[in-house]
């Protein structure tokens, strides 16, 4: 009898202070009164799966009872997937406007009953299972309650079947946050809020996304300026590329789509981020593409590679969250260790690059350690979104994202910098180009001297601003003259100051030698200590009053004897070697027989299809004047420099016959 007397009163204290506990809790808007209530308390619990569970007259009464803000995940089954019931009862007034359940997240899919009759479904169940991603889009769905449920108030019985997705079982499955029931009108301007709020929280991703944006077209306008450097346009694709990834991280967040569709587009982009971002590195670096580029570019491919097995479920979550973390890391160390050694070889960019990288990949580590760690089970998903964010204010910065932001400022500070380096070293060069050229005005001869008995044309045409070919026409002493012919290996500046060095040194030579075979031994001689690794091809000839030729060459062009080229002795060209001989060739030049003499620009003119000038072209022009030899080869298609002269031999009697002069074409 004592016996039952305990028991009876322990049954009323519970009944009193724990009732909801064991009988799930009644949320009756008939005492509450107010538009909008949140369910936080007790719902009735079932795993499995069964349609008549969603029957208002099933009793659920022996269902276990879980909190309902609560994941189940967090009340004894952890890890648990597959299908689960949740029941409870709302008492509606007589008398409301239209009323709505709001849903801020429940996991993964799911369906609404309201007295045994489907009101709503997110995503797919089985045997059509699907998981949507998407982030506020994913949550806070809103289900209209039938108003003819509610019409003369009493019970409404809601059940929901939800479905958790066994692949990401890690994550918390059923519902996340309270659900709220009241007024639909106040559920969607609530909504709408969250919406807002959602927008500003996403406000990081979307000074990145800008920011990438305007990043990729100034790479563009700067790759547009400067063709040949093509940093720019690596920094331009990894930029858009890089807005993409921020675009795909914000879509989520406000519209719905299938898992596999959007991990696999969102893989797509970040795989291409990293390709661009590489070969941005190594281009901006002038880095060899040696061992570090194949493991780096080795590494990017086998980061996309997961994404197959990961989409298709061949392998789990977590083995695919830790192996494609662990598969970009080779990419980033040998980034890394690139810029290292471009720094220590005294790279300006390098070093300037180097710290912000470290920066960003270590966050980017970082966060890809933590994915492992929650997708594994061995973080909360309150620690694993709290570590993630490194700042929240003015609005939430993601660790990873704020260190992305910072590295792409420096990214497009360098390449500015860069540019405006590049653009003063242009400068000074055409300063120097122009000078160059003007001294060369002054080397090259501007008319041909008056020699009796000779008439001597010759025409000279850059193919850039400074030349490489050189000519000289100086009287001899003897009553003929003396002409020297040369090409300076390479083109620019070199090319222009070694062309002034030989001009001052065939002048100097001139006023001791009028032997051609010691003016090239002396040329090749003073050649040898300021050659570079260049040399010099070039012909020495002497022709007396009498027509007494002698020909003297060092690799250069024979020349053309009236149509035919003559057969001459050549040695090496300046400045190979210092044992080199020039050996002298005698000829007759008669009278009224032209000797021509022209650079290699004549013969490798070549064409938009590619062929060549050639010398068969040249010995069918070598009777026809400078001028036009040299006009023919330049429509034919200039690529280097060209000299032209002609030397014929008339009676002395008659008067100096000049046929043109010089004519001296420079090119921008």
């Amino acid at each position: 009898m004592k016996s039952s007397s305990l028991l009876a009163l322990l049954l009323a204290f519970v009944s009193i202070a724990g009732g909801e506990r064991l009988f799930g809790q009644v949320f009756d808007f008939n005492s509450d009164r107010i538009n909008v209530e949140e369910l936080h308390g007790y719902w009735h619990f079932h795993t499995g799966d069964d349609a008549k569970w969603a029957d208002p007259g099933f009793d659920d009464s022996k269902w276990q009872l879980l909190r309902s803000d609560e994941s189940w995940s967090d009340q004894g089954y952890k890890n648990y997937a597959e299908m689960a019931w949740y029941r409870f009862e709302l008492t509606l007034p007589a008398t409301h406007t239209p009323l709505a359940l709001y849903i801020p997240e429940l996991s993964t899919s799911y369906q609404v009953f309201a007295n045994g009759r489907l009101i709503g479904q997110f995503g797919g169940l089985p045997p059509h299972a699907e998981d949507m991603t998407g982030g506020f889009a994913k949550c806070r769905q809103i289900f209209p309650i039938p108003d003819d449920l509610g019409q003369r108030g009493g019970a409404v019985i809601i059940a929901l079947r939800v479905w958790h997705w066994e692949y990401r079982a890690y994550n918390p499955g059923g519902p996340l946050a309270a659900i709220s029931v009241g007024d639909a009108n106040r559920l969607r301007e609530w909504k709408t809020l969250q919406l807002r709020d959602a927008f500003w929280s996403m406000s990081a991703e979307n000074v990145l996304l800008l920011g990438y944006i305007l990043a990729g077209f100034a790479g563009l306008g700067l790759f547009a300026l400067r063709r040949s450097e093509r940093e720019y346009l690596w920094f331009a694709a990894f930029s858009f590329f890089a807005a993409a990834v921020c675009g795909s991280l914000i879509y989520p967040a406000f519209y719905l789509s299938k898992w596999q569709h959007y991990h696999a587009v969102l893989g797509s982009l970040l795989v291409a981020r990293l390709g661009c971002l590489l070969m941005f590195v190594v281009s901006l670096l002038k880095e060899r593409r040696g061992w570090l580029f194949w493991i780096a570019i080795a590494s990017v491919s086998g980061s996309g590679l997961t994404y197959v097995p990961g989409l298709m479920g061949w392998i789990s979550m977590q083995t695919w969250a830790a192996f494609g973390s662990l598969i970009v890391i080779p990419t980033i160390v040998c980034g890394l260790i690139m810029l290292y050694r471009a720094a220590k070889r005294g790279n300006r960019d390098a070093r300037l690059l180097f710290v912000p990288c470290v920066l960003w990949f270590a966050a980017d580590v970082a966060d890809k350690a933590v994915l492992v760690l929650y997708t594994s089970g061995h973080l909360s998903y309150f620690l694993y979104q709290t570590f993630r964010e490194l700042f929240s204010w003015p609005f939430p910065i993601p660790l990873a994202t704020g260190a992305e932001f910072l590295t792409q400022l420096s990214f497009l500070a360098i390449l500015v910098l860069r540019f405006a380096r590049t653009r003063r070293d242009e400068e000074r060069m055409a300063m120097e180009l122009e000078s160059a050229r003007t001294v060369q005005a002054v080397l090259i001869p501007t008319e041909v001297p008056t020699v009796p008995g000779f008439a001597i044309s010759a025409l000279y045409r850059p193919a850039s601003q400074v030349g490489g070919d050189l000519f000289q026409i100086v009287p001899a002493t003897s009553g003929g003259v003396l002409v020297v012919i040369g090409d300076v290996s390479g083109k620019g500046m070199p090319a222009a100051m070694t062309v002034s060095l030989l001009v001052g040194t065939i002048r100097t030579l001139a006023h001791y030698t009028e032997n051609p075979a010691e003016i090239l031994t002396a040329m090749n001689q003073r050649m040898l200590a300021r050659s570079a690794g260049g040399f010099t091809t070039c012909l020495a000839l002497r022709v007396d009053s009498n027509g007494s030729m002698i020909v003297a060459n060092a690799g250069h062009i024979a020349p053309f004897l009236d149509g035919e080229e003559l057969a001459i002795e050549s040695g090496l060209p300046l400045g190979l070697s210092a044992d080199s001989t020039y050996l002298e060739s005698r000829f007759q030049l008669k009278l009224d027989e032209q000797l021509t003499l022209m650079t290699d620009g004549v013969v490798e003119a070549r064409s938009r299809t590619g062929e060549l000038y050639g010398f068969e072209r040249a010995t069918i022009m070598a009777t026809a004047s400078a001028e036009s030899i040299a006009q023919s080869a330049q429509e034919f298609g200039q690529e280097d420099d060209i000299t032209v002269l002609t030397l014929t031999r008339r009676r002395i009697e008659e008067p100096p016959l000049l046929t043109g002069g010089v004519t001296a074409t420079v090119h921008a």
